[in-house]
């Protein structure tokens, strides 16, 4: 019997050849893990049976996202992995097998691992994570953008700090608690000995952490201005949300204004024991960018080029729902493209132009979930103001019509 089983908080044991993981949804899952396949190197295993039995609770990017960069890190030393018993939810995960993401195949990038090791694969997931978190709820003036910022110059680090240049990714949007969640890993070299040949020759993992979050700490400003991690804690100070940094068998943990450092955590390598940078921001409070983003004393402003690239000459915002809708039948795909309408006029502030060109079919549950809902949430004048609708044929026209009387009578009631 392993020690780890004996101890109430573990989150993971191993027996044998066998490694029981039991919880997916906090980071020390990761340490446990880690434990686990080390204690079985020593003892001589190099084939294990990864078990996933036990995982009955929510699965988390802070757990799935380094536990399966790690796997490919033992794999890439040789070591062999079978896995046993697991959920469907946890294999729609990727964490056994992360792909690159391509646009023309994938659909959705949330809720999975993500390998990336260029500028490219970089911005094709950030695209791919802000269009989908655009459909997926209401946010805030500022927040989608803080979110793509704090992705690109995290992902970007890994490129250009790791000494290995690829990592993963995952991404998640809790609805309930309306937070977002986003872990970034890799098996480099680590924060220590990237600073530690530099002019700020950090003692500790932990003291090259709380120097990385310093404003223009970088091993090399010919590569990178170091305000990456500084940035990303100042985003998540202002929006309340959370923050931690774990390198080298050290970590950083910041939340609601409390900070907590652990060290002698468990590594997988000394030369390169890697980086997990997991941040969470609660996308219902109302974030200012320039506030949040102020370096030497100067406020960073930040343009939705995603928004940007919607608008014509005139400043009008042209959406077409045939490119942007998942179908116009049903009132799922309705709220998606409700949401992003949202979205846009939150940030942007400009009319918007609701274009049914080339859309054959509305069914009454699209018209009831976007336009009729729309027309009330916002009222007779500010829609009037706000939206204009075109493309529609006679009987969309008709269907409309109804629609909105209809929700009228039901709301009244």
């Amino acid at each position: 019997m392993s020690y780890w089983k004996n101890n109430r908080e573990a989150t993971c044991y191993r027996e044998n050849d066998i490694v029981y993981i039991e919880k997916l949804n906090r980071a020390r899952s990761v340490s446990d893990f880690i434990r686990s396949i080390e204690s079985g190197r020593n003892q001589g295993v190099d084939d294990f049976l990864l078990d996933f039995s036990g995982v009955e609770e929510a699965i988390f990017p802070n757990a799935v996202a380094p536990i399966a960069g790690i796997i490919e890190h033992y794999k890439s030393k040789g070591i062999k992995f079978e896995f046993d018993s697991y959920s469907r939810a946890i294999q729609s995960t990727k964490i056994f097998m992360p792909t690159h993401y391509d646009a023309k195949v994938e659909v959705k990038a949330l809720g999975k691992v993500w390998f990336f090791q260029s500028s490219d694969d970089v911005n094709e997931l950030v695209n791919a994570y802000i269009k989908e978190l655009q459909k997926s709820a209401q946010f805030y003036k500022g927040v989608l953008n803080v979110i793509e910022w704090s992705l690109n110059e995290v992902m970007d680090n890994v490129i250009q700090h790791s000494k290995i240049g690829f990592g993963c990714v995952m991404g998640q949007i809790h609805s309930t608690s309306q937070n977002i969640a986003f872990t970034v890993f890799d098996a480099g070299q680590g924060i220590y000995n990237s600073l530690k040949s530099s002019i700020h020759k950090p003692k500790t993992a932990v003291d090259a952490i709380t120097l990385a979050i310093q404003e223009e700490v970088t091993r090399d400003t010919k590569i990178g201005q170091g305000n990456g991690l500084f940035g990303l804690h100042s985003i998540v100070k202002q929006g309340q949300g959370k923050l931690v940094i774990s390198s080298g068998g050290g970590s950083y943990s910041y939340s609601s204004g409390n900070v907590n450092v652990y060290d002698h955590l468990p590594v997988f390598s000394r030369e390169t024991p890697g980086t997990i940078v997991d941040f969470q921001l609660n996308y219902s409070k109302d974030m200012s960018i320039d506030k949040a983003l102020v370096f030497r004393g100067k406020q960073y402003s930040l343009t939705n080029i995603h928004f940007e690239d919607l608008e014509d000459e005139y400043g009008i915002v042209h959406y077409s729902i045939k490119d942007h809708a998942e179908g116009t039948g049903t009132r799922d795909s309705a709220m998606r493209v409700k949401n992003e309408i949202h979205n846009i006029l939150t940030e942007t502030r400009k009319p918007i132009v609701l274009d049914f060109s080339g859309i054959e079919v509305i069914s009454s549950s699209f018209a009831d979930e976007l336009l009729a809902k729309l027309f009330l949430e916002f009222g007779l004048f500010q829609f009037n103001n706000l939206i204009r609708i075109k493309g529609l044929d006679q009987s969309q026209q008709a269907l409309l019509h109804r629609s909105v009387l209809q929700r009228i009578i039901a709301e009244v009631k």
